[in-house]
């Protein structure tokens, strides 16, 4: 299962309407996990969101950002991709900051078939829980 590691370093006070960006070429269509790590001592002041084309896919909803501290965001993804090698955009912002920081975003994803295996075995799941 391919697993995309990427850091992006944002320098010091990056404003909301000049943010830093990187592109991630995603080969696979499924995507399957998805983690992201502000770096210890950011403490939720540096923002980040993650963008395909002009929309935005993490967080859900347009304008919102995902702060941390220290501690991993990951969640389950069920995403399939319109095509292979899409490119999405990491976004991150650091109003107020007085240093530099980083964050790590992971990506996990899943070649054709076992996208299709794991969710033909899930319903098949459902299905036994169903009759028993």
């Amino acid at each position: 299962m391919p697993l995309y590691c990427e850091k992006i370093s944002v320098p010091a006070n990056t404003s909301k309407s000049n943010p830093v960006t990187l592109d991630i070429v995603i080969k696979e269509k499924f995507i399957d996990h998805m983690e992201v790590v502000h770096e210890e001592g950011s403490a939720w002041m540096v923002g980040i969101r993650i963008m395909y084309g002009i929309k935005q896919f993490w967080p859900d909803r347009m304008d919102t950002w995902i702060y941390g501290n220290g501690e991993p965001i990951s969640w389950d993804e069920r995403y399939e991709m319109p095509a292979p090698n899409e490119k999405l955009t990491v976004v991150c912002h650091s109003e107020g900051t007085k240093y530099d920081h980083n964050v790590h975003i992971r990506i996990m994803t899943l070649p054709k078939g076992f996208y299709f295996l794991e969710t033909l075995l899930q319903k098949l799941a459902r299905l036994w829980e169903r009759i028993i």
